[in-house]
């Protein structure tokens, strides 16, 4: 699989590990010039050096951003508006699923850190740039999802419990925030319509994740992963459906779609194609982002 993606410039949250990072350098080979943001500093100036190292001559860079901060989103898109005008794919890698999180932590914006991570500032990314991969048009917008929602068939949004205010773990609190994201991902790409910007929702499965990741489990969860990983995708594997929905010609007018690797369209839970609810969590999200 290789695409022409000369001249294109693509932004990836979440780039300094795992799929971020193997997306980065498969997209960072095929000649696009690569605006990786990460949280940390130490680990996202690791992970440049990596892809520079695997990509000789590439085109990367390297945005500092915290999801979970409105002012650091913000000042990160500021910071890239500063030297782009132009933005041909935004991919939403970026995540927060931390076992060792038990209850409810806000952030500086009021927000549940799950869902202020996952969703509400993922949404005020995507309005931010919008006007730039408007003009950069066809340009593309890439959510990201979980299999892991299969488990959950009769999830709908929690509009009384964005906070965790009735009841709250990390795989609820995660699941419902990527829920959020598909609902977000159809209907983002309604209201794109004849626009020339698309956005399709991947829906991650299970991928190898390394050891230095799962340092803070406990034993018996430890053991979970470790058999998991025998049927799991790499990173590598997984970030080839990023780079088709990223690059492929044959998509440009591909529009609201839900995708499995490889590169398999899936159906979301029935409650996703709710207009009413996918409206209404719009309003609520643009409020909650201070838009």
């Amino acid at each position: 699989m290789n695409y022409e993606l000369k001249n294109k410039t693509i932004i990836i949250t979440g780039a300094n590990s795992g799929i971020g990072k193997a997306a980065s350098i498969q997209l960072a080979g095929m000649g696009a010039n690569v605006v990786m943001f990460c949280r940390s500093k130490e680990r996202g100036e690791q992970a440049l050096q990596d892809v520079l190292s695997a990509v000789r001559g590439g085109s990367v860079e390297l945005i500092l951003v915290d999801m979970a901060s409105q002012k650091s989103v913000r000042n990160a898109v500021k910071e890239f508006l500063s030297s782009h005008t132009r933005l041909d794919v935004l991919i939403h890698n970026a995540a927060n699923f931390d076992h060792r999180q038990k209850k409810p932590v806000m952030t500086e914006d009021g927000l549940e850190n799950v869902f202020a991570t996952n969703h509400v500032n993922i949404f005020l990314m995507t309005q931010l740039l919008l006007e730039t991969l408007k003009k950069s048009a066809p340009s593309r917008i890439i959510t990201v999802a979980s299999k892991g929602l299969v488990t959950y068939p009769f999830l709908d949004i929690e509009f009384d419990n964005f906070k965790g205010e009735k009841k709250f773990s990390m795989q609820h609190a995660y699941y419902h925030a990527k829920q959020a994201q598909v609902m977000y991902t159809f209907d983002l790409a309604e209201r794109l319509k004849g626009t020339g910007v698309t956005v399709n929702c991947v829906r991650v499965g299970n991928v190898a994740v390394p050891d230095t990741r799962l340092d803070h489990l406990p034993a018996w969860l430890l053991k979970i992963y470790h058999a998991k990983r025998k049927f799991a995708l790499t990173p590598e594997k997984m970030a080839e459906t990023y780079v088709w929905l990223a690059a492929d010609p044959a998509l440009e007018n591909v529009s609201g779609g839900y995708w499995d690797a490889p590169n398999t369209p899936v159906k979301a839970n029935k409650n996703a194609y709710n207009r009413e609810t996918q409206q209404r969590l719009w309003d609520v999200s643009a409020k909650l982002a201070g838009l």
